[in-house]
């Protein structure tokens, strides 16, 4: 995957009773300077809270997660200046969009310098989440699966480290829509099917069958979606790759 790059997506929300819009932002950051780029589009707010910063990887944190919020409510409800929208920090840390259009909300993730934004309106609520795949986690993750999940990942089509970070960004991304983050043990998240569906995995869960849950990788990452079960989304994963690969 290239460094340094934004990309915006537009995503329909078709449902049964009619259909909503979001949007969809993916950035890479290269180096502090282009964190440091990020600045000026922090509102007055945040910027005083920028400033109280001291330390560089709290500070890139927050720059890549203000601004790939910003990038995502700036498409979605057509604002030019990224100043003007404010991300405040709700009491369980959740991001809570103030600007000039109300009931948007934004769900964030961003693993290094990789980044992913997701707005959409409040009346539909969504998740996003993102992180790397690779072994060392293993451990980590094997303690966060039920033994039925562990029962799937032996039948499944993908390699067993990619399986494991899809059991936990599907998690973590449910967590975010319930806003109960990891204060929450796991394993009331549990996913009770997971389905290939060509280039991508739609997910069920067991104690949560109102949503489902869409899964994808992306060089190196694995990326997952919430939303609510009777929502299809139109988001087309193989282009999405294809894009960020030229960027």
């Amino acid at each position: 995957m290239k460094k340094r790059w934004i990309y915006n997506q537009p995503l329909e929300l078709v449902r049964p009773e009619g259909s909503y819009q979001a949007a969809l932002c993916f950035c890479m950051m290269e180096s502090m300077t282009d964190y440091e780029d990020i600045v000026k589009h922090l509102h007055p707010e945040e910027r005083a809270y920028y400033h109280a910063l001291k330390f560089e990887k709290r500070i890139k944190s927050y720059l890549m997660g203000r601004f790939v919020a910003k990038q995502a409510v700036a498409a979605l409800i057509h604002e030019g200046n990224l100043a003007d929208i404010w991300i405040q920090s709700g009491i369980f840390t959740q991001p809570v969009v103030v600007s000039n259009q109300p009931n948007i909300q934004v769900s964030v993730s961003h693993c290094a310098d990789f980044g992913a934004a997701l707005a959409f309106p409040e009346a539909h609520p969504m998740g996003i989440d993102i992180e790397e795949i690779y072994q060392d986690k293993r451990e980590v993750l094997e303690r966060q699966i039920t033994g039925f999940e562990a029962e799937q990942l032996k039948s499944f089509s993908a390699a067993y480290d990619t399986g494991l970070m899809l059991l936990w960004t599907a998690k973590e991304a449910l967590s975010k829509v319930l806003k109960t983050g990891l204060m929450t043990p796991f394993q009331i998240f549990e996913i009770s099917k997971i389905e290939v569906c060509g280039d991508y995995f739609m997910s069920y869960y067991k104690n949560f069958a109102q949503y489902k849950v869409i899964s994808f990788t992306m060089d190196g990452y694995m990326c997952s979606i919430v939303h609510p079960m009777k929502t299809k989304l139109s988001l087309d994963v193989e282009s999405l790759r294809n894009q960020v690969a030229y960027i």
